[in-house]
């Protein structure tokens, strides 16, 4: 039985084969063509020892694919067996499209990789929390290719990492509503890219318009291009002193004025920096102000007409009674989640997850964590006041 067969040892593949060689002792192509279509076709065939010697040919193979795959500890060991154990499966079926054409190896990386994510789809139906680390190490190195190719050739190794981070909390969302919404029709693989790919094209809607740099400042220094962000994206004021303080922890090193001073002096020969305009979105709200005592909510005055009053007046009653309850609320919550939404909440933009990492000294893949974290609260939040409201309705 093809269950029955052990882990291959370093010189499984090959040593009970021999295949006619060229002059510089490499395989011929079409002597490996032949050998492999060969040992396909015996084995479908049933012929006695087939089995044995189509497993003592790949074995070495199908166990570095899934060690790629699962990792080579007991997850991979479990997973090599299942694959042997698909393969084995009626009569071969998986191996009937082998037509010589490409190789081997080739070939049984497409069939492996399909038998490991139909297992995997198993898993998660089951037990998506106990699967998702297998899940994240499966796609990981697809995911990462996908964010590489599709982002702008400018974006920088921190940009890509919070583009793949995203896509992850993405899949992780609504309690893996996205994975697991595959109903079994196709590859499970080829589902999984394609909500990757979905996710990737809203990420650089949402994202590339609103951060397209000019061309000039692209091919510019990585200081010239953090320069012209903080002036027109940020819209800190063309001053030495305020743009070094609004650049410190944003670079691998915190440049002083000398170097901010001529690097704005190039970007203003460059392009005209004015500052984007200001979006319609709400002020920032540091979280200090609403979990210390005494703390208020300034609401800029937008000047109303007389017609205007009455909405305003409903607005602020119900935004004062979200202050008041989210400042009950964070006290009770851990430290480092109460420190998470005061930086989220007193930046004036939406911060890269790797700077929040810099700011709160932790390491980056606990930041991601306090986002799945806080968002829930802040759902929980609404959805009790909501509740409340209709209650006192």
């Amino acid at each position: 039985m093809w269950s029955r067969v052990q882990l291959p040892d370093n010189g499984a593949a090959n040593r009970n084969e021999s295949v006619a060689t060229s002059p510089a002792g490499r395989p011929k192509a079409s002597s490996r063509r032949e050998f492999e279509r060969s040992l396909v076709n015996a084995l479908l065939s049933g012929e006695a020892g087939a089995a044995k010697r189509f497993l003592d040919h790949t074995s070495t193979t199908l166990w570095s694919i899934v060690a790629k795959l699962e990792g080579d500890g007991s997850d991979g060991e479990a997973a090599f067996l299942h694959v042997v154990t698909s393969l084995e499966a009626d009569g071969g079926s998986r191996l009937k499209g082998f037509d010589g054409r490409a190789r081997l190896s080739t070939y049984l990386s497409l069939v492996v990789r399909d038998i490991a994510g139909d297992r995997l789809a198993r898993q998660f139906s089951e037990a998506p929390h106990e699967a998702w680390p297998r899940f994240a190490r499966f796609f990981e190195s697809d995911i990462r290719g996908r964010v590489a190719r599709q982002l702008p050739r400018n974006c920088g190794n921190a940009e890509r990492e919070d583009a793949y981070q995203e896509i992850c909390l993405k899949l992780i969302e609504d309690d893996f509503r996205r994975i697991r919404a595959y109903n079994g029709r196709g590859s499970f693989t080829g589902y999984v890219l394609t909500v990757v790919d979905r996710i990737l094209i809203d990420l650089i809607r949402r994202e590339i318009p609103r951060r397209r740099l000019p061309a000039t400042v692209a091919r510019s220094t990585v200081l010239d291009r953090a320069v012209y962000a903080a002036v027109v994206w940020d819209g800190c004021p063309r001053d030495v002193g305020r743009l070094v303080a609004a650049l410190r922890g944003r670079l691998e090193w915190n440049p002083d004025a000398v170097e901010v001073s001529e690097s704005l002096a190039r970007v203003t020969r460059m392009v005209r920096l004015r500052p984007a305009p200001a979006s319609n979105g709400t002020d920032a709200v540091s979280l200090d102000v609403l979990v210390e005592h005494g703390g208020g909510l300034s609401l800029a005055d937008p000047a109303p007409t007389p017609e205007d009053w009455v909405l305003l007046a409903e607005e602020e009653r119900s935004r004062a009674a979200l202050v008041a309850a989210v400042k009950a609320a964070a006290a009770d919550l851990p430290s480092d989640e109460r420190l998470y939404l005061q930086i989220v909440f007193s930046a004036n933009e939406p911060l890269p997850a790797r700077r929040i990492a810099r700011l709160m000294g932790c390491p980056l893949e606990q930041v991601y964590r306090l986002k799945q974290r806080t968002q829930r609260w802040l759902k929980d939040m609404v959805v009790r006041l909501q509740t409340t409201s209709d209650i006192s309705v």
